[in-house]
């Protein structure tokens, strides 16, 4: 953490560059990368409506569900390839490896947020019950980007070891996707599977985004989960890249 301190102006400079080069090209900006999952929204609204007819504000529901699968979906899609698609300068450098999925995922993350600031009047004119629960967002996100920062710690070692993992890793986004509840509710799990479903550290994120911008409300036992197992990603992927980064300079 000491070194992440230390050198914060060329950690600055990394995720400023990853910034600048997802919108470069895209003349709307952020705006533009709000269309993608608004549209996904959309039709899975019309699509689900009338079966989670019953869903308190269904296509807030979904909208908020989207944009916050969004960032996991799309930060780990890059992250993966943090490493391997740098990697003149992890052999002409000496750089801290670890920066760069770290510079990818802040990038994302900060995107991410903007999305969501954007979307509040959109949710509020749409009927959310948004209230001072809203303000615990920023934490909230940097939990989520903890999580996000350790599996792309994971991701991205493992990359340089096996190549076939970001097709592996795409299969098993649209998995996740279907398996964490963006367009259905947790009630709709049986109950001798929910226990099961709910390992799922998304499903807890998600819902609390969803009581922050929604319901202007926060479960506890979410927030812990959600917590506990963001430091564990981190600290498994962490661990995970010291060990696997001694071999990056030979197979790179």
């Amino acid at each position: 953490m000491f070194g992440f301190i230390q050198k914060r102006d060329l950690i600055l400079t990394l995720t400023k560059y990853e910034f600048k080069l997802r919108y470069r090209g895209a003349a709307l900006g952020v705006l533009w990368s709000l269309l993608a999952p608004f549209l996904l929204a959309l039709v899975l609204y019309f699509v689900f409506r009338n079966i989670f007819a019953f869903v308190e504000n269904f296509a807030i529901y979904v909208l908020v569900g989207v944009f916050v699968f969004r960032f996991f979906s799309v930060a780990t899609s890059v992250g993966i390839n943090s490493i391997l698609g740098k990697s003149h300068l992890i052999t002409k450098t000496n750089l801290n490896r670890e920066f760069l999925p770290f510079a990818t995922t802040i990038s994302y993350a900060i995107s991410s947020f903007i999305e969501l600031l954007i979307l509040i009047p959109i949710v509020l004119f749409l009927g959310a019950k948004i209230g001072f629960w809203l303000l615990f967002l920023p934490f909230l996100h940097v939990i989520y980007t903890i999580f996000v920062y350790g599996l792309n710690l994971l991701l991205s070692a493992t990359m340089v070891y096996f190549r076939d993992l970001n097709q592996i890793w795409e299969v098993l986004t649209n998995v996740l996707f279907f398996a964490s509840p963006i367009v259905y509710p947790i009630s709709v799990i049986p109950e001798e599977l929910r226990q099961i479903y709910m390992l799922n550290p998304i499903t807890a994120i998600i819902e609390l985004y969803r009581g922050v911008m929604i319901y202007n409300s926060i479960e506890i036992s979410f927030l812990i989960y959600a917590i506990a197992s963001s430091f564990l990603m981190f600290l498994a992927g962490y661990t995970a890249f010291k060990k696997l980064q001694t071999r990056f300079g030979e197979i790179l």
